[in-house]
């Protein structure tokens, strides 16, 4: 269904509000592929990969090629789509937008009708997908970065530190490399083994077990193990801003300190925000930095790591 409704228009599925949508022709063909290249301020619903959606947003003015961010929702890998996350989605997407970024809001496949590794692949295709089309897009294919919530976080994460070694660089545009300059991971589970120890962090593993159907139980852990973002940290990684509450009851905050230590320990660039009070979702009532304190967090970081080049928090 909710393909359906995302196919149904343009205008209608504005995520940043800042675009002037256009009934005019389709900005793809059947294929997913780019058939023109977006105006200044065009919002667009495009086909990237495996026959996934994404909305892509072009800064309301062109100064040269544009930094481009890419969103990858939450939903325990099993719901959610392209809009979904709040202001996540719904704030930090403008900002960045106003600053001058292309903007990418992509769905990927859904488990566990779509089985694991299909989500990584399409999150790792979306960033092909920007690459191949960069002149149409009006993007800069070396400041490209990515950020996630939750099972988007965690994937998000994966982007950032898992090369084509992992295997994930399948399908489409395979001649483009996948590879992201920033990563902001927004309370993602960072080790798969360990998430399930610890409050409602047993469900989280149970969905994303449910991902793997068929799996022998005897290779369960390592087969989770290759899915954590833990597993390929490496120095040159690009820089992380890491940012989890510290009452977080569905992925607990020692996941992100495990991740934020690792990174540290290989001397990757990382800054890492506790957020005081915000839940999972980080809007809880009396959050601290608030919803708007973090939008600028975020935002910021993607200005001082694609623009700027400015040196990112330790590296240890």
């Amino acid at each position: 269904m909710r393909r359906l409704l995302a196919a149904a228009a343009v205008c209608a599925l504005s995520v940043t509000g800042l675009a002037a949508c256009t009934s005019g022709p389709s900005v793809t063909s059947p294929s997913g592929q780019l058939v023109r290249a977006l105006g200044a301020g065009e919002t667009a619903l495009v086909t990237y990969c495996n026959g996934e959606q994404a909305q892509i947003t072009e800064p309301p003015a062109f100064n040269g090629p544009a930094p481009a961010a890419i969103y990858i929702h939450g939903g325990a890998w099993v719901s959610g789509d392209h809009t979904t996350g709040g202001f996540i989605i719904d704030e930090i997407g403008p900002a960045l937008n106003a600053d001058g970024f292309v903007v990418m809001s992509i769905d990927y496949r859904l488990g566990p009708q779509a089985q694991w590794p299909a989500q990584i692949e399409d999150a790792k295709c979306a960033v092909r997908y920007l690459r191949a089309n960069a002149g149409l897009l009006h993007v800069d294919p070396a400041e490209i970065g990515v950020w996630g919530h939750s099972a988007g976080g965690h994937l998000a994460a994966l982007v950032g530190t898992a090369g084509p070694s992992a295997g994930w660089d399948v399908g489409q545009y395979t001649n483009e490399s996948s590879a992201v300059q920033a990563v902001v991971d927004m309370a993602g589970p960072s080790d798969l083994l360990s998430v399930g120890q610890q409050g409602a962090g047993s469900v989280v593993t149970k969905n994303f077990v449910s991902l793997m159907a068929n799996v022998p139980p005897d290779q369960l852990e390592a087969q989770l193990q290759a899915a954590s973002p833990v597993t390929y940290v490496a120095p040159g990684d690009p820089p992380f801003l890491i940012l989890h509450s510290d009452n977080d009851r569905i992925v607990y905050i020692q996941q992100s300190e495990r991740l934020a230590w690792d990174l540290t320990a290989n001397k990757v660039p990382n800054e890492f925000v506790v957020v005081h009070g915000g839940g999972h979702g980080f809007d809880e009532s009396g959050a601290t930095p608030d919803p708007a304190a973090i939008t600028t967090i975020v935002a910021d970081f993607f200005l001082r790591t694609l623009v700027l080049h400015e040196p990112v928090g330790g590296s240890g």
